[in-house]
């Protein structure tokens, strides 16, 4: 069974990311944060990588927070795939073109 993040480990997560990369802290609707953490534990999403793909999207387009929704949306999910076994095999800055095209192509 995969162990999975709780809303005060990604709160606490954010709050690093923001001091570190800059950014407004804040939440903005605690219970779309709420929902975009529980939606991988739904026992809708078969194996950990559409559990992960959940947990990204759902921080992304939820936008639970005032701020750096994106960044926490890469950082949660790669946490959730690593204590879980599992991890991104990318460097930063391609992951992030890749997002930024994803979420870009959407709109």
């Amino acid at each position: 069974m995969p162990s999975y993040l709780t809303t005060h480990d990604v709160e606490l997560m954010h709050h690093v990311l923001i001091e570190q990369y800059g950014g407004s802290l804040g939440i903005r609707d605690y219970g779309l944060l709420e929902a975009a953490i529980y939606r991988p534990q739904s026992g809708y999403y078969g194996d950990i990588y559409l559990q992960a793909a959940a947990l990204f999207e759902s921080l992304i387009t939820n936008h639970p927070f005032v701020d750096g929704n994106k960044r926490i949306a890469f950082a949660a999910t790669d946490v959730f795939l690593r204590i879980n076994g599992y991890r991104f095999i990318t460097n930063s800055s391609q992951a992030y073109s890749k997002i930024m095209d994803m979420f870009d192509k959407k709109q």
